[in-house]
């Protein structure tokens, strides 16, 4: 396979995952947030390091609801 052929199903992904970054750090960021553990820090490192999997699992897990 060329990078011709790759691309076009590689940016979807990273469009995809850039975007559920953003979303899982801007919610962990509001001060009002509540997280498993009580430490953002832990989570806002699984978000970023955790490729596709970390924000799911901080959207899925992570947040504590009121």
């Amino acid at each position: 396979m060329t990078v011709n052929e790759i691309l076009p199903l590689l940016v979807p992904l990273i469009v995809i995952q850039l975007l559920l970054m953003a979303l899982a750090l801007r919610d962990l960021l509001r001060p009002e947030r509540r997280v498993r553990g009580g430490n953002k820090g832990v989570w806002a490192m699984v978000i970023i390091f955790g490729e596709l999997l970390g924000p799911l699992l901080y959207l899925a897990a992570g947040r504590i609801e009121d």
